[in-house]
């Protein structure tokens, strides 16, 4: 009985943490599947939609945090901010 309240306190806590990452990259997830669900209704197979949706939620992500670092003024700061934000609230 103990080992098994054990795993669900660690399942609890893993799903604690996936609901953290998810609010954290919630843009450029929903990038990423967006564009692998393009893909792959385009013919692109599965494997290729999956690459597809890879490299454009890394793409994003490295965009918007350069963006984000190089940007000097405050107003577009906010803004970028506000781009990763909106999503993260409402995956959240």
């Amino acid at each position: 009985m103990i080992p098994l309240l054990m795993i669900a306190v660690a399942l609890i806590g893993a799903t604690c943490v996936a609901a953290y990452v998810l609010a954290t990259y919630a843009l450029p997830v929903m990038i990423a599947m967006m564009a692998a669900r393009v893909a792959y209704a385009t013919g692109a197979g599965l494997i290729g939609a999956g690459i597809i949706g890879l490299l454009a939620g890394v793409a994003s992500f490295g965009l918007l945090a350069c963006l984000f670092a190089t940007l000097r003024s405050p107003t577009l700061r906010i803004a970028v901010a506000l781009v990763f934000a909106i999503p993260s609230a409402v995956a959240g």
